[in-house]
């Protein structure tokens, strides 16, 4: 591909925030998940759908939380069941800088799983939901090189 083509491609996906604004986890509640649209041309913040959910759209921490209420989760870290009283939404690699709150950063765990991993990288807290977390978000990436050519 030349090297226009190329960088025409690249824009194309930077311009269509749904390539790029989706859960990169495929269970259940995350799948749930759609991008609706950006809130407005300067704040450039994805509103994501959630299936069967009235209302919205929402952030991506909102969608997380109504996906979770409307679905039912189990924690990402541990086999807890989600309610309104444990659920919190965990930021997997921290929340400094832009993609802090981008869908992809957020999981939905229990209180004492987030408690715990405090500020620790995902594979330092529980290397197992790093590894799943890491697949998939590497999956994406895949996919989305995939249609750039």
């Amino acid at each position: 591909m030349k090297a226009e083509g190329f960088q025409k491609e690249a824009q194309e996906a930077i311009e269509r925030p749904e390539v790029a604004a989706q859960p990169c986890l495929g269970m259940m509640p995350y799948r749930t998940i759609v991008f609706a649209r950006l809130h407005s041309s300067e704040s450039k913040t994805p509103l994501y759908w959630v299936a069967g959910a009235a209302g919205g759209p929402w952030a991506a921490r909102n969608s997380l939380k109504k996906a979770v209420e409307t679905h039912g989760a189990k924690c990402f870290y541990c086999p807890t069941k989600l309610s309104k009283d444990n659920l919190t939404i965990d930021h997997v690699e921290g929340q400094n800088g832009d993609a802090a709150e981008a869908i992809q950063n957020l999981v939905a765990a229990c209180k004492p799983c987030n408690a715990k991993k405090g500020h620790q990288p995902i594979d330092a807290f529980h290397p197992e939901a790093g590894r799943e977390w890491l697949r998939a978000l590497h999956a994406q990436v895949e996919e989305r090189l995939r249609k750039l050519g």
